[in-house]
Order: structure tokens, then C-alpha cells, then sequence
């Protein structure tokens, strides 16, 4: 997020260069700005190679797991005075995880996966009013949408002539 990667903002399309850089920084890597001679032949194997660099993409989505966090109900109204005051909902987590215990190296570099799924439990254990949806209610809600969709696509709009 500090960096706006195009992986995380969506802003514009991913290149090769942005999954290295990526890669680099969840390593916890030196990113000094500079590619050296291997990064730069990785990069350019990737882009003479579309279904290579496609693969890859994809396993690194697979490495954060970002389909596997939880889902959350939504609340149908909101508390007045909360909200997050300005810090950034990364440093929140990690700064749950800390105050619950969890050593301060292993709040940053366990994968975001696991960080927002514990502190939701940590959350919810303190008496938070989080509701996390079962993979039946998610199931569920899925079913109904496509339900919807079907329907409203069934149900051409009326023409109303004058």
C-alpha cells in the first residue's frame, strides 16, 4: 500500500516489473530502488512469456490469500464517535495483534490472511460486535445473487412508447 502498487490500487495494469517488486517487498527484501542483472532477465523472461507471467500472478494472489478473508455482515446502521481516526487499517491490525500478545516481527510479516482473520478472533474474543458469515451463509448469499441476476435478466425492461 505505501508503495500504491498497481497489485493493491488496481490503478493501472500490472506489469512484470510491479509482481517483482511486489514479490521483493513480501520477502522483506531491501528495495532500493535499482534492479539488478537477475531481476532485470526475470523481468524481461516475463514479458516475452504472457502464460508464465499469468501463472505467477496468479500464484501470488494465491500467496496472500486475499478470497480467504473473512466476510464480514454488514452492519445495517452505524455507531456514532468510532471509526478509525486516521491510521491506516494495516497498522490497526497489526497494532491489535501486538497489544494481544503477538511479538511485533511476527504482526508484520505473518501473511495478511492470517493477520485479518486473527484479528477478527481477537476482536470478537473483546467483545467487539463483528459478525463473520459461515461458508453456508456465503453459499447462500451467492446462490441468491445469481437468483437475482437471472431473474433481472429474464425480465426485459418495459418500453414505454409515447
Amino acid at each position: 500500500m505505501a508503495f500504491e502498487s498497481p497489485l493493491i490500487t488496481g490503478s493501472c495494469g500490472i506489469t512484470p516489473a510491479d509482481l517483482l517488486f511486489a514479490c521483493q517487498v513480501c520477502a522483506d527484501e531491501e528495495v532500493g530502488g535499482r534492479l539488478g542483472w537477475k531481476d532485470q532477465l526475470r523481468i524481461m523472461r516475463l514479458m516475452r512469456n504472457p502464460a508464465r507471467f499469468e501463472a505467477y500472478l496468479k500464484a501470488f494472489g494465491d500467496y496472500i490469500l486475499v478470497p480467504h478473508w473473512p466476510k464480514f455482515w454488514e452492519q445495517t446502521s452505524k455507531k456514532s464517535g468510532g471509526g478509525n481516526k486516521g491510521v491506516p487499517w494495516p497498522l490497526a491490525i497489526v497494532a491489535n495483534l501486538i497489544v494481544s500478545g503477538i511479538e511485533e516481527k511476527r504482526a508484520w510479516e505473518m501473511p495478511e490472511c492470517q493477520a485479518i482473520w486473527l484479528n477478527s478472533a481477537l476482536a470478537i474474543a473483546k467483545g467487539a460486535d463483528v459478525a463473520i458469515m459461515s461458508p453456508e451463509e456465503e453459499a447462500f448469499m451467492a446462490e441468491e445473487e445469481a437468483k437475482d441476476a437471472a431473474a433481472a435478466a429474464s425480465n426485459p425492461a418495459k418500453v414505454t412508447t409515447p
